[in-house]
Order: C-alpha cells, then sequence, then structure tokens
C-alpha cells in the first residue's frame, strides 16, 4: 500500500524500497568515473562478484574487465522522456564475458540490427559514459590482444 493521497497518482514513491547503499557498486562507479570498466573478485574464492554484491571493501580486489560482452536483453525508446535524448535509443541488459550484468547502451544507427546474444565491445563516449558497441571481430586468442 502507499500513502498516497488525492491527487497523488502517479507519483513516486521515494521512501519505499529504496536499494540500500553498497560499497561495491560505489567502488564500481568511482572505477567507471575514471573510463575504466573493472569487475569485483572475492579474495577467498576468486569468484567474479555481482556488481550489488555486499562485501567488505577488504574482501574483494578489483581488475579491468576485458570489455568484451554479450547482449542480454533490450527495449527500444520511441519516446524522448528528456529534451536532449534524441530517439530511437535503446536500453540495454548487458553480460560482461567475466560474468556480472549491467545497464547500458548499445551504439547503433538503426535498433533493428541488435539482437540478443550479440557480441558487443564497451568504450567510453565523449562525455565518459560507458557504452557498447556491436563487436564483429573474433575474441583474441591465447590471451593476444587487439
Amino acid at each position: 500500500m502507499s500513502d498516497a493521497g488525492p491527487g497523488d497518482a502517479g507519483r513516486l514513491d521515494t521512501n519505499r524500497g529504496a536499494a540500500e547503499p553498497c560499497a561495491l557498486a560505489d567502488e564500481f562507479l568511482l572505477r567507471i568515473g575514471q573510463r575504466r570498466l573493472c569487475v569485483a573478485r572475492c579474495r577467498a574464492s576468486a569468484a567474479v562478484l555481482p556488481y550489488a554484491a555486499h562485501r567488505r571493501p577488504d574482501e574483494v580486489s578489483w581488475e579491468d574487465a576485458s570489455g568484451r560482452a554479450r547482449l542480454a536483453s533490450f527495449t527500444v525508446m520511441w519516446q524522448a522522456y528528456r529534451a536532449e535524448r534524441a530517439v530511437p535509443y535503446n536500453v540495454a541488459w548487458v553480460e560482461l564475458d567475466e560474468g556480472p550484468r549491467l545497464i547500458s547502451t548499445v551504439v547503433v544507427a538503426d535498433p533493428r540490427v541488435l539482437r540478443i546474444g550479440m557480441a558487443l565491445r564497451a568504450r567510453f563516449d565523449g562525455d565518459g559514459k560507458l557504452v557498447f558497441d556491436p563487436d564483429d571481430e573474433p575474441p583474441p586468442r591465447d590471451g593476444a590482444t587487439r
């Protein structure tokens, strides 16, 4: 139930269901601000952690991600909710090759080319936002880099 009164229909209740601050997410966003895409690894198990995992900072080590990913899901938006946003644009759920998933956008001229499972490559745009491009190149072999 909501405490909303008459005339409050459609107003977002910002006091209910708010996520608790997460040190891991804060550390991830700090690195994004530095134009670094990193993944968190549990020091005890060596498992790569989702960004919402609750761990103490001393339980986690950070490493650069490969930047390779797959498109897990997406939606195409045909209405601009902000004047500076050109339509159409997409909201993409991207799975990094290392495992974690995050929300971003795939930069394409025509959203009809988007396909679930398509290969992607991360980059930072001119504003410092993490975005993904379609990646038609095969992955490097034997640790080789491009």
